[in-house]
């Protein structure tokens, strides 16, 4: 699941970036820094915080350039988030960076998942079998698109330009003087 869909993921986006953060004993763990390399399994136990997962997220995102797609995509598995604040000030500030968050449900669907979604333009999707779940994970690989106030930054590039000169730089009078 994961793993593939990591994969198919650098394979249609391939100088994306990914990270991925654990949430395990009400803590957040970050597993991987943006990139592009697994390095650790993933094991989760206890209980999650949401909350800590997206403000992890959060600080590895905010420092993005604007015309840079920032997403977050939340494996949930579980009907409970044991979080030490008010997760709905963490959604502001994702929202105030133009950051996304996604949610796939593997349990059960969760109001407060679908929040989160929502403020921050998201989708939520509860999973019905492992057909489902490969599909709504597949559904993640494409970007969004950009938006129309996106701020790009361009580099101008291009290959250098050569000057003709007026006499050839091999001549054919040369040529034949030495014959």
């Amino acid at each position: 699941g994961v793993v593939s869909f990591i994969y198919e993921y650098f394979d249609q986006n391939p100088i994306s970036q990914i990270g991925i953060i654990v949430t395990r004993n009400s803590r957040a763990e970050k597993l991987t820094d943006l990139g592009g390399v697994l390095q650790n399994s993933l094991k989760c136990q206890g209980e999650p915080s949401l909350q800590n997962s997206l403000e992890m997220a959060y600080q590895s995102l905010k420092h993005m350039p604007n015309h840079a797609s920032r997403e977050i995509l939340v494996l949930m598995a579980s009907l409970t988030t044991c979080d030490p604040g008010n997760i709905l000030v963490t959604c502001q500030s994702l929202s105030a960076r133009s950051i996304q968050c996604s949610i796939v449900g593997l349990a059960a669907e969760v109001y407060l998942c679908k929040k989160v979604c929502k403020e921050t333009k998201g989708q939520y999707h509860v999973i019905i079998d492992e057909s489902h779940y490969k599909d709504i994970l597949m559904q993640h690989v494409t970007p969004p698109p950009a938006l129309a106030d996106t701020e790009a930054s361009l580099i101008r590039m291009g290959f250098p330009h050569h000057k003709e000169e007026a006499m050839p730089s091999y001549s054919m009078s040369c040529v034949l003087n030495e014959l």
